[in-house]
């Protein structure tokens, strides 16, 4: 090992390797820093700066990562003294700039980066070849759970990037006939999650396209295999299918043409799951290393085929027992009812990457139960969740859409079911459609009105329809209902802000503050109250305290409230980031407009408000008090009617 005390030589070039086991090492590919002692936070630094590209990572986002429950004097202090311990034992110029702090790529290459890039450029063959392992495999800091809940994001993007890019390989090998390379991703693929039902579909009917039929039974058996052992289960109707399909090929010497995939319910994203998997789904795994919990959550289609299929398996398979006929709405099916609660569990709405766990766990269920409205509705909440986020895969209104069939799924299969109401309620006021999601919200109090919840959506539509009254009698009455409920808590900070009673949104939001992860919104409310008293330093700390794992939207705001606090560069800084992400997914003008209206431009602040009607991008923000400076403007009032308002 090579002794670190000592400054390095600054021609050396070094190489952070992030996939797999986390190591810098030198030109003669030494390991200069291991992840063992002192050396792990100086790693764990180097890790984010490498993730974080040419964008890098401001102070004060490092020091809520490594420091958020330091005070302000001794984080700053801690973080000098670890950027001088890295300048000192590898290179003077390893850091390119100052705020924010950038790894120096003449100094420091990294895995990560050149996956990235080459991502961008297209050279998806580059990046899967780039791709060693999970990312940071078995690192962790103790003391710090912000880094953790970073790192648990962080490595689930880069894994469903990876994926990605082998489905594309796998799709492209197909679209051009070469069957032989298609069957080398599907495979890699499959080694990635062996108990997806999509990806041994893939391998097998890649292997039947280049007549090796054999080989595609052998295969399925393995998988068979494997389900059996990892999950304890038979495989799914749709495995099954072409199992079946294969044999009688075999049998009578049939070449034909392959049969497609069943027709879905919805359009299928470009990585979409093949449909029809009930019970070896694509469901997240962890670390082979590790066995902790993973976050790849694949995009599936529901479809019309794979539910009758899943039912006629139920009823046929033994140990797999409806118990009877299914009721409407409810399922007797245990595994089912069990993948509903998961879904069900409030912390995963609070980020991206469990939300998106949370669709998984309720694309299961409705797997395990084609007739489970409760399923469904939980579909469509997670759909309308993801919407909001970072959502790599899908347009707002392509997600809006598929949450709006879930929704309507459950109503079909329950009307007297509150969450499916509540669910096509969401969707509806997503959609500017404000009286009907009203109607739908005050249907779901009619059927249960003791679930807080369906109270809280009454609050948020009051609110955005500028009934403050009425909101805050909801939201004190959904407080009333479940006295505990963190969501509820936040409804009712919201509504005293609506009623600009700051002072007591602010004691309300007091009891929130030791949730972990934090509930974004109930900072974001925190926030807004501190720029209606012109407090931008708290407002600015409040949105520092989520940035991490808040996505796009909390940025958004960070640079709204910068601008207005006059850090006009920083917040321009955070606006070219929002300028390049619009373009990139043709969405989120919402985000774009808020920089501008935080830096005074308002002519352009239009131009975009006006966009994010379009893209369905307009957040609570735009009826509350942080577009004041534009509601005194008279293009204000020509964009209400757009919205229903």
């Amino acid at each position: 090992m090579t002794d670190t005390s000592a400054k390095l030589h600054s021609a050396d070039r070094y190489r952070l390797r992030t996939f797999g086991t986390l190591a810098l090492a030198g030109r003669e590919d030494d390991t200069l820093l291991g992840k063992h002692g002192h050396q792990r936070r100086r790693l764990a630094l180097l890790a984010v700066l490498a993730a974080a590209g040419e964008q890098g990572r401001s102070r004060d986002q490092l020091l809520l990562l490594f420091w958020p429950d330091a005070t302000q004097p001794h984080a700053r202090h801690s973080l000098e003294q670890l950027l001088y311990a890295i300048r000192s034992s590898i290179d003077e110029d390893v850091f390119a700039g100052v705020n924010p702090v950038r790894l120096n790529p003449d100094v420091v290459s990294s895995d990560v980066g050149e996956f990235q890039s080459a991502l961008k450029r297209g050279d998806l063959e580059r990046a899967v070849d780039t791709y060693r392992g999970p990312f940071l495999d078995g690192f962790y800091l103790s003391d710090a759970p912000e880094f953790e809940q970073w790192l648990e994001a962080e490595r689930a993007h880069l894994e469903r990037s990876y994926t990605g890019a082998l489905e594309r390989l796998a799709r492209t090998a197909e679209a051009a006939h070469d069957h032989a390379t298609a069957v080398r991703w599907w495979r890699k693929l499959a080694e990635t999650d062996p108990v997806s039902s999509k990806n041994a579909i893939g391998v097998m009917r890649a292997l039947m396209s280049t007549g090796d039929d054999a080989a595609a039974l052998q295969y399925a058996q393995h998988y068979e295999g494997v389900v059996a052992h990892e999950l304890g289960t038979s495989v799914g109707p749709a495995v099954a299918n072409l199992v079946a399909e294969v044999r009688e090929k075999t049998k009578t010497g049939r070449v034909g043409v392959l049969r497609p995939p069943p027709l879905s319910l919805r359009p299928k994203p470009r990585d979409a799951a093949v449909p029809g998997g009930a019970t070896a789904v694509d469901q997240p795994r962890g670390s082979r290393s590790t066995r902790r919990p993973s976050a790849r959550y694949a995009i599936g289609a529901i479809s019309i085929v794979g539910m009758i299929a899943t039912t006629v398996w139920l009823r046929a398979t033994p140990g797999v027992s409806t118990l009877g006929p299914i009721k409407h709405g409810s399922t007797h099916n245990v595994a089912a009812y069990e993948l509903y609660l998961r879904g069900n569990d409030p912390v995963l709405y609070r980020t991206d990457s469990g939300s998106r766990a949370g669709l998984e766990y309720f694309r299961r269920a409705v797997a395990l139960d084609p007739n489970y409205a409760a399923a469904y509705a939980g579909l469509a909440r997670m759909h309308k969740r993801i919407a909001f986020g970072d959502d790599p895969q899908l347009s707002r209104p392509d997600r809006l859409a598929l949450a709006e069939q879930a929704a309507l799924k459950a109503i079909a299969l329950d009307d007297s079911s509150g969450e499916a109401h509540e669910a096509l309620g969401y969707v509806r006021r997503d959609n500017y459609e404000f009286t009907q999601a009203e109607t739908e919200f005050k249907r779901a109090v009619a059927l249960d009105p003791t679930n807080s919840r369906f109270h809280e959506g009454l609050v948020q539509i009051y609110t955005l329809t500028q009934r403050p009254d009425e909101a805050l009698v909801e939201a004190r009455r959904a407080v009333q209902l479940d006295p505990l409920s963190p969501t509820a808590n936040a409804e009712v900070a919201d509504a005293l802000l609506a009623n600009d009673r700051c002072d007591e949104a602010l004691l309300q939001l007091e009891m929130l503050r030791s949730l972990k992860p934090p509930l974004n919104r109930a900072n974001l409310i925190a926030a807004e109250c501190y720029g209606q008293k012109a407090m931008w330093p708290e407002a600015i700390a409040e949105i520092q305290r989520i940035t991490v794992n808040g996505g796009p939207r909390v940025y958004a705001l960070l640079g709204y409230t910068l601008g207005r606090a006059g850090r006009t560069e920083e917040a321009r800084r955070i606006l070219a980031v929002m300028l390049d992400r619009s373009r990139r997914t043709k969405g989120g003008a919402f985000d774009v407009a808020l920089l501008y209206a935080g830096l005074g431009e308002n002519d352009q602040a239009f131009t975009w408000l006006d966009k994010a009607v379009d893209d369905r991008s307009l957040g609570f923000e735009w009826m509350h008090a942080t577009l004041n400076g534009l509601r005194r403007d008279p293009r204000f009032e020509k964009l209400r009617p757009r919205v229903g308002l």
